[in-house]
């Protein structure tokens, strides 16, 4: 099946107003259709030129590509671009209507910069993406030109465009680690449904006490509440990513995802540098400027990004360690129980309860490896200045204050 979404944010239908003995209807100033009973009908709009039907179709074909196979977090971000509604609300705020997204997305805007790519850009940490998008945006969002009011009005669209692609990667990260949780679930329930079969066995014959069984029953009544929880934390995160691009109906069932996260990177990114690169670079820091606040703006910038940076080293930190260390030290105590077990010195209670440290421990490892790709797509979004919480400017209520929110006490 097609993708329809996009489709829907161009083309209204308008229902056929049938009304005994009037030829015509009255048209309200807003261009909608009104009956004599109050009825609000949406005016047909007008037809699409070649090239912006064309715009449409590219759109489509690469959503529909996107679609085709599990997203990563980038193909997420990208989708969130093409399809979420608000983007095209957004880019009419900045004077882009009908822009073409995937231009926004894979091209550097050549009124930014002569064509190229901030200098100071690492893409170990800034996807190409969100700096393609930033050169698109910036440029009509801080024309000197404008007015306040519509410089404000702009940046805030900006900053609403931009702020979507990290908020698609943290949905990405959620869903995919909540799916991954579930299938190491399933295959603890289907462990501690043999355990319990075995020890029932042995209660049988003799071999096992009342207290064993109640044990072994206790393990698979865990097992299943566990399971159960995180298949509905699975269900909820799926929809919260498919609410963030933007999807619905038959294309939202169409949204696949892969069976785990992706493996740690071999070391953590260093600090050095990132705050001269921020403070060069980033959205927040470029208005600033050019609301006369370069120094406010300078100063929280890299706060901002200190603290994004040690957040995520430290997920790092311990993510490794989970993963080298106390994973395989659960690993290494089963081992040892087991040896105990069959040489008679130790009985079946020892191994439930072996059993449940295991479960702990990964489950522990899982959510430190969330943790962690949850810390970089802050940074990421740290080091782009965008995603804050509007502030006041001096005279203008309500207005965008670069940086308000990230004040270290």
């Amino acid at each position: 099946m097609k993708l329809r979404g996009s489709r829907i944010l161009l083309v209204v239908f308008a229902a056929a107003l049938i009304v005994s003995g009037c030829a015509t209807a009255p048209v309200s100033s807003s261009g909608v259709f009104q009956s004599s009973t109050g009825t609000v009908i949406a005016e047909e709009p007008p037809e699409l030129t070649p090239e912006q039907q064309a715009i449409v179709d590219r759109r489509v074909r690469r959503e529909n590509e996107l679609l085709s196979r599990p997203l990563t977090a980038d193909t997420a971000a990208e989708l969130a671009l093409l399809h979420n509604p608000a983007v095209e609300r957004a880019l009419e705020t900045l004077g882009m209507p009908g822009f073409d997204r995937l231009l926004i997305a894979h091209t550097v805007n050549p009124e930014f910069n002569n064509g190229q790519p901030p200098r100071t850009t690492d893409t170990r940490i800034e996807r190409s993406l969100s700096v393609n998008v930033l050169t698109w945006l910036s440029v009509p969002a801080l024309a000197p030109t404008a007015t306040i009011e519509e410089r404000l009005g702009r940046i805030r669209a900006a900053d609403e465009v931009a702020a979507l692609l990290f908020a698609a990667r943290r949905e990405w990260v959620n869903a995919v680690a909540a799916r991954q949780s579930v299938r190491y679930l399933e295959d603890v329930l289907a462990a501690a449904e043999v355990s319990r079969e075995i020890v029932a066995d042995m209660r049988r014959i003799g071999n096992s006490s009342e207290v064993d069984l109640l044990r072994a029953q206790a393990l698979y009544g865990d097992a299943v509440a566990r399971l159960t929880a995180a298949q509905v934390l699975a269900a909820v995160e799926r929809e919260r990513l498919v609410q963030m691009i933007g999807l619905w109906g038959a294309d939202a069932e169409r949204v696949q995802l892969p069976e785990r996260l992706p493996e740690l990177p071999p070391s953590a990114l260093g600090p050095d540098g990132l705050e001269s690169r921020a403070v060069s670079q980033r959205f927040d820091v470029q208005a600033g400027r050019v609301e006369g606040l370069s120094g406010e703006a300078g100063v929280n910038a890299r706060a901002d990004v200190r603290t994004a940076w040690l957040s995520y080293r430290g997920a790092y930190d311990l993510a490794r360690h989970a993963r080298d260390a106390l994973v395989p030290l659960a690993d290494r105590m089963s081992e040892e129980q087991l040896k105990l077990y069959n040489g008679m010195l130790i009985g079946v209670l020892d191994l439930v309860a072996d059993a449940q440290s295991r479960i702990n421990a990964v489950n522990a490892a899982l959510e430190t490896e969330r943790d962690f790709w949850l810390a970089e797509v802050d940074l990421q979004r740290a080091m782009s200045g965008v995603g804050i919480p509007a502030g006041v400017l001096p005279g203008v209520p309500g207005g965008f204050q670069p940086g308000a929110a990230y004040h270290v006490h």
